[in-house]
């Protein structure tokens, strides 16, 4: 097996250079990462990149922006906010297509990367901050986006979930943070916040692809990156402890209820219990021969769906359902049931194996993505274990059924959430 790593640049930039011939794009990625300190932060860090989006100092608008990106063969940029751990993480991406496909030569892996330091780093200045216009837009757009998460349920019910669940904790904000604390934002205080991150915040340049080398060692001659500390995670809290389970119970206007049940884990991805919780979490309720998935759904019929989830920067582990709100107790029995099964080696070799074989799968699968490739080594990088998808299938294929049997044993129920209809 090939294996796909990342080449660090280390005592020039955090750049992080993935060289690979198999894609027809490469892949430019720009990020940023700001620890989680309170609501207002995390929505001015969520709005800066819609912001920068809309111009920059040669590109004053965003039909200017788009016309330049067909120029460059159709390239697509875009941003977003990212949360992992007790982190946001601002992403600025650009794909564009592999110089060697071209019939002629181009200069289109600079032009490009030109144009995404341009909207990053040269915005659009009206009086020492941003285009008011562009501000004023972008943040109504952003609160109707938050407004929005009320519209997509199971959304609504994983956040509503956290965010109590962790309420003590940062990991409980939202990366979007409220509609009440974006009201209190003010334009000069958004661009006072940008220029904090552009000289303050961590960063990390990632390529994806076949760049020439010339372009490679050249890249930081006409930008404006500067060298600083890269995406290490210090910041985040794991919890793990014993306490009463918190039970909450919202109501509204559904036609299904959902339930989401929130537990501590203790195993974050640096630790090498990480490969063993991967594996668990695929036995029981991360694919459709799940264990919850196969009891709760297909023999009971208890739910309409059912599946976990795990945050491996944070350490959480999370079961998602949608029933029928009179059916949240037996549901919940079912959850414990299964979970003590599971640690008392309750399962088949079968299950073990196909629970494996599905993580790893999927694993290889990203292998043929550059923007899975791109968010694998993120994670890993975030978590301070720069670790490949192959080294973390051979992680996966080592996990024995007592690795799996200790996970279970350590599982903490902490939050129960219960989304039901008010009529």
């Amino acid at each position: 097996m090939n294996d796909l790593e990342f080449k660090n640049y280390q005592n020039r930039f955090n750049l992080h250079h993935l060289a690979t011939d198999k894609f027809k794009t490469n892949l430019i990625q720009i990020y940023f990462m700001l620890p989680l300190e309170n609501e207002k932060e995390a929505a001015m860090n969520a709005l800066i990149p819609s912001v920068l989006e809309r111009g920059s100092k040669n590109y004053n608008d965003n039909q200017l922006i788009k016309t330049e990106l067909e120029n460059l063969y159709g390239s697509n940029m875009s941003s977003n906010i990212l949360k992992r751990g007790e982190n946001q993480i601002l992403r600025f991406s650009l794909e564009m297509v592999n110089e060697k496909f071209l019939t002629h030569k181009s200069n289109l892996t600079v032009d490009a990367f030109n144009l995404l330091n341009d909207i990053i780093f040269n915005p659009l200045i009206e009086k020492s901050k941003f285009k008011e216009k562009y501000f004023k837009q972008e943040k109504e757009i952003l609160k109707q986006d938050i407004l929005s998460l009320i519209n997509d349920k199971y959304s609504f019910a994983v956040e509503n979930c956290l965010s109590r669940m962790c309420k003590n904790e940062k990991y409980g904000i939202y990366k979007m943070g409220s509609v009440s604390v974006l009201d209190q934002i003010s334009n000069q205080e958004l661009f006072n916040h940008y220029q904090k991150i552009i000289n303050q915040a961590k960063r990390s340049l990632f390529l994806v692809g076949n760049f020439k080398s010339s372009f490679v060692d050249n890249i930081f001659a006409n930008t404006e990156l500067k060298a600083g500390a890269d995406i290490f995670d210090e910041n985040t809290e794991v919890v793990y402890q014993d306490k009463e389970i918190d039970f909450y119970e919202q109501l509204l206007k559904v036609n299904q209820a959902r339930l989401s049940i929130g537990f501590r884990t203790g195993i974050t991805r640096k630790q090498p219990d990480y490969y063993s919780l991967l594996v668990f979490n695929s036995l029981i309720g991360g694919s459709t021969h799940s264990r919850l998935f196969q009891e709760i759904r297909e023999k009971r019929s208890l739910a309409y769906y059912v599946s976990s989830s795990i945050e491996t920067t944070k350490g959480l582990l999370l079961i998602n359902s949608g029933i029928n709100a009179e059916n949240h107790e037996k549901v919940i029995e079912l959850v414990k049931q299964e979970i003590a099964a599971v640690a008392a080696g309750d399962f088949s070799e079968e299950e073990f194996m196909r629970s494996k074989k599905s993580i790893i799968n999927h694993l290889k699968q990203d292998l043929d993505s550059n923007k899975s490739l791109s968010a694998h080594f993120l994670l890993s990088l975030v978590n301070n274990k720069k670790e490949s998808i192959n080294q973390t299938i051979n992680g996966v294929e080592a996990v024995s059924r007592e690795d799996i049997i200790s996970v279970a044993k350590k599982l903490k129920m902490d939050t129960i959430y219960l989304l039901k209809s008010e009529d």
